[in-house]
C-alpha cells in the first residue's frame, strides 16, 4: 500500500476503504508518511469531500488514537447511567454551556430519579471572534481547566459532572492534523470538521449528544445550508457509533445575552440561575437544550414540552444555583473572590457608555464585528500567545428590535486601555443600527431555526 495512490483515488473522488485511512493516519503519526503527502490528501477531501462511510471509518481511527473515559465498574454493572454532552460550534456571548451543566443535573436528580446523568464535558477556547467555554471557566480565580483524566473520573462519579480542555491523551491525532489543516487552508472542510468534533466527544463514552450548530453573521457556517450540512454529518456520525443525537440550527446573528467577555458571561450565568431578569434568546437556547438533553435521557419517555417545564420550575425556585458555585468550587475556583470582583472591576476598569445617536428601533447588532472589536480591546486572543483581559466585555441595555431615543444608552462597554476607546468610537457605529421602521415579526424570531433529528 503507498500513499501516493491512496491520495491519487481521494484526488479523483473516489472512496478510500478503511484499511487504507487506516495506513494514511498510522503512518502520518509514526512519521512514515510525511506531512507534505498528508497535505496533499487533506486537500483532496476539501475539494472532493468524503462518503458517510469514509467519514464513520475516519473518525474512529482519529478517536482510537488516545483513551476512552471508563466508566466504573459499579456504573457498567447497574447500567442505570446516561452519559451526555454538548458541543456549540461557537458564538458571541455563547456561554449556554456554563449554564446547562447545573441545570441539567439539577432537573434530573429532581424529576429523573432512575437515571443518573453524567455531563463529562471537554471544551474549547475561543476560536477567531468567539469566545471559549475554558476562557469563560478561568476567568474565576483559580478554577483549573487541565485536569488529569483521574480526576476528572473522581468528579464525575462523586458530582456528575466536570468541565476541562482536551488532554495529551484524547485524541492526539486531532491536535496534529488540526495544526496541518490551519497552515494548509482546510479547516473549512465539514468532513474534516466532523471528525475533529467527534473524535474528542467519542472518547468520552457518551450515550447521547446535542449539537447547537450556529449560522449567520456570527456564525462560522453563514448559511443555513452550511449548518444543516454540518449537523448531518455530525449526527450521522455520532448514531453510526450506537450514539442518540440531535442537532439544534441556531442564529447567531446579534451577540446571545445582556453580556459578552468572559468574567461578564459567568456573571450573567450567576444572574439567570439566581433569579435576576434573563435575555429571551438566552433564556430560550437554554431551555431547548436542556430539555433536548433530558429527553434523550429518558429515552423520549419525558417530551421536550415537559422537560422545559421542569426546567423553568428549578431556575424559578433557584435551585440549580448552588450547583452552579460547586462546578466552580469543585475545580478550584473561588466564588467568593468572584463575587467580590463583581463591583470592584467596575470601578478600576475604564467603562465608555455608547448612547443612540437617533430615535428608532435597532436593527442590528453584528455578531462578528462585536467579536471582533471585543478581541481588538483584549477579551480574545489575536495570537496563540495573546494574554486575556477577562474583564473586557459589552453590557447591553439594548438589543435588537427593541425601540431607543436620542441619548439612551445602548451598551457599557469594559476596557483597560485608553487607547481602546478610540477603536470603540470608531468600531462600534459600524456594527451597530438604529433603523426609523419598526421591524417585521419575521426580525424577532426564535433562536432555533430548525431541530434535526
Amino acid at each position: 500500500m503507498q500513499a501516493k495512490e491512496i491520495i491519487t483515488k481521494k484526488r479523483l473522488g473516489e472512496e478510500n476503504s478503511k484499511d487504507e485511512l487506516e495506513f494514511l493516519l498510522k503512518g502520518f503519526l509514526s512519521g512514515e508518511i510525511k506531512e507534505y503527502q498528508l497535505s496533499a490528501w487533506l486537500m483532496a477531501v476539501f475539494f472532493q469531500g468524503m462518503t458517510s462511510r469514509e467519514l464513520s471509518y475516519w473518525t474512529e481511527l482519529m478517536w482510537h488514537s488516545g483513551i476512552t473515559l471508563e466508566r466504573s465498574e459499579e456504573a457498567s454493572r447497574i447500567g442505570n447511567q446516561y452519559w451526555i454532552d454538548k458541543h456549540s460550534t461557537g458564538g458571541v456571548g455563547d456561554k449556554t454551556s456554563l449554564v446547562l451543566v447545573p441545570l441539567v443535573k439539577t432537573v434530573s436528580e429532581k424529576y429523573l430519579k432512575n437515571i443518573s446523568m453524567r455531563i463529562p464535558m471537554i471544551s474549547g477556547r475561543g476560536l477567531g471572534h468567539t469566545g471559549g467555554t475554558l476562557d469563560k471557566l478561568e476567568s474565576v480565580s483559580g478554577f483549573k481547566t487541565q485536569l488529569e483524566i483521574q480526576k476528572a473520573m473522581e468528579l464525575i462519579n462523586s458530582q456528575g459532572f466536570f468541565m476541562a480542555g482536551q488532554t495529551d491523551a484524547i485524541a492526539p491525532a486531532d491536535r496534529l492534523l488540526y495544526s496541518l489543516r490551519d497552515v494548509t487552508g482546510t479547516i473549512e472542510s465539514i468532513p474534516l470538521i466532523v471528525s475533529s468534533i467527534m473524535s474528542k466527544k467519542l472518547a468520552e463514552n457518551l450515550n447521547g449528544i446535542l449539537f447547537d450548530i450556529k449560522t449567520g453573521i456570527g456564525a462560522f457556517m453563514t448559511s443555513s445550508e452550511q449548518a444543516r450540512e454540518l449537523a448531518q454529518g455530525l449526527i450521522s456520525v455520532a448514531k453510526s457509533q450506537g450514539l442518540d443525537a440531535v442537532g439544534l440550527i441556531t442564529k447567531m446573528d446579534e451577540p446571545l445575552g445582556w453580556k459578552t467577555g468572559h468574567f461578564l458571561e459567568v456573571e450573567e450565568c450567576a444572574d439567570f440561575l439566581n433569579g435576576q431578569p434573563r435575555e429571551k434568546h438566552l433564556e430560550e437556547l437554554i431551555l431547548e437544550s436542556a430539555a433536548w438533553m433530558l429527553t434523550m435521557a429518558s429515552k423520549r419517555k419525558i417530551s421536550v414540552v415537559e422537560a422545559k417545564s421542569m426546567c423553568l420550575d428549578i431556575i424559578e425556585k433557584r435551585e440549580a444555583y448552588p450547583l452552579f458555585r460547586m462546578m466552580f468550587e469543585s475545580q478550584g475556583g473561588d466564588f467568593n473572590v468572584f463575587e467580590n470582583e463583581r463591583e470592584l472591576f467596575r470601578k478600576h476598569s475604564f467603562c465608555f457608555e455608547y448612547k443612540a445617536e437617533q430615535s428608532g428601533v435597532i436593527s442590528l447588532i453584528h455578531a462578528r464585528q462585536m467579536g471582533v472589536l471585543l478581541v481588538e480591546i483584549g477579551g480574545g486572543r489575536l495570537t496563540k500567545e495573546s494574554t486575556i483581559d477577562n474583564k473586557a466585555g459589552f453590557e447591553f441595555y439594548k438589543k435588537v428590535g427593541h425601540s431607543v431615543h436620542t441619548g439612551d444608552t445602548i451598551l457599557r462597554a469594559y476596557y483597560r486601555k485608553a487607547e481602546d476607546l478610540e477603536k470603540l468610537k470608531k468600531l462600534l457605529p459600524l456594527a451597530i443600527k438604529i433603523s426609523e421602521e419598526k421591524m417585521s415579526q419575521s426580525d424577532s424570531a426564535s433562536i432555533v431555526e430548525e431541530i434535526i433529528l
